[in-house]
């Protein structure tokens, strides 16, 4: 995994640490609050490429909704 695409997946962890469960927009809204590290996620596309790794991973679940994607933090790699 590249730096740039960890740092998309760090971002979305940490905004899952603080909104859990979070839509894809949700995560968008929320990437301001981590510039420095979310500056990497400028679109939806690269929240979906994170979130994915993610659910490889074990560690977040995606399910679809009316609102797209729902992502659920299950288990913290950092804790």
């Amino acid at each position: 995994m590249s730096d740039f695409e960890e740092r998309n997946v760090q971002c979305v962890l940490k905004i899952l640490r603080k909104k859990n469960p979070a839509t894809t927009k949700e995560i968008m809204a929320m990437r301001d609050l981590f510039p420095d590290l979310c500056a990497g996620c400028s679109s939806g596309g690269d929240v979906i490429l994170a979130g994915k790794q993610l659910v490889e991973e074990g560690i977040v679940k995606r399910k679809w909704t009316v609102e797209g994607f729902e992502w659920k933090l299950l288990s913290d790699p950092d804790k």
